[in-house]
């Protein structure tokens, strides 16, 4: 398992709280989608007090490349320096945790060490870039049962939302592994929240549903007024959820990751997958159990 290396300090004058606190371990590296998701889990860490954790992970070994000429005169230690810098310049605490590879053995470790834990993953502004990795990352992700916030490169709004979107349809419960996604969505402050649908043909009655089953989760807080609730044409899911983000101008999209209802069978297929390469702001994937 890895040792966590302290980056910087915590403020010994910061005020107590009751609750745990929220803990963002962000996939890091030294390219540029990483360095904007370091900037926005700062930024988004600062008002709820939440604290960062810089994962390091060979992503050769995760993406199971094959290393056929390692560099000669490489040493962690220059790895750890690089980190420290990316560290010091963030606005809030942050440790450092140095893996060889995202296996089970160490998302549980992190997870039982960080509770509760939100995984944020940077991906690449350019659409010719391979996200293989993010992929990579959400499979590890998803067979944990842990909540992943995927962040846009060329987003450039602010980091707490003022709306959010909730893809929802069929029945579901949270998952137990969703306690860190939960927790974000009572900490933000206040942001209106819109369940989404999408059907081919008009249908209230899967609208109102949706809209039941999301506030029957408690996935969002109990506050005046609740959620509201829009339905959206189209054949497929994501196309219509991309529809919504784009008309409703909405800030995050909210998505279950439901093996039976959302996953498939192959993973590459998947709806989720298609949001988390394509959507233009940032996707929260909650785990969640059909029932």
């Amino acid at each position: 398992m890895p040792t966590p290396i302290p980056a910087n300090r915590p403020d010994s004058s910061a005020p107590a709280t009751t609750q745990p606190a929220l803990h963002f371990i962000i996939l890091t590296s030294f390219f540029p989608e990483s360095r904007r998701a370091l900037r926005f889990a700062a930024e988004l860490a600062a008002p709820l007090g939440a604290e960062l954790v810089l994962l390091h992970v060979d992503q050769r070994a995760l993406l199971s490349v094959e290393i056929r000429d390692p560099e000669p005169h490489w040493a962690p230690q220059e790895l750890e320096r690089g980190l420290q810098t990316l560290a010091s310049e963030l606005p809030v605490p942050a440790t450092i945790e140095l893996a060889t590879d995202l296996l089970p053995d160490l998302v549980d470790d992190l997870a039982r060490r960080y509770r509760p834990a939100l995984f944020v993953l940077g991906r690449p502004a350019a659409a010719d870039t391979d996200f293989e990795l993010g992929a990579a990352v959400q499979e590890v992700l998803r067979n944990a049962q842990l909540p992943l916030l995927v962040v846009p490169e060329a987003y450039d709004r602010p980091a707490v939302p003022q709306l959010l979107a909730i893809g929802a349809g069929p029945p579901f419960a949270l998952h137990a592994g969703a306690g860190a996604a939960r927790l974000l969505l009572r900490q933000l402050p206040a942001p209106r929240s819109l369940v989404v649908t999408v059907s081919s043909s008009q249908n209230d009655e899967a609208c109102a549903a949706a809209l039941h089953h999301v506030r029957e989760s408690g996935l969002l807080p109990a506050r005046a007024g609740g959620p509201a609730v829009e339905g959206f044409y189209a054949a497929q899911p994501e196309t219509g959820l991309l529809q919504a983000v784009s008309c409703t101008s909405a800030d995050w999209l909210v998505v279950l990751s439901r093996r039976r209802h959302l996953l498939g069978d192959f993973f590459h297929r998947s709806i989720t997958t298609h949001l988390l390469r394509h959507s233009p702001v940032p996707v929260l994937v909650v785990p969640a159990i059909a029932v």
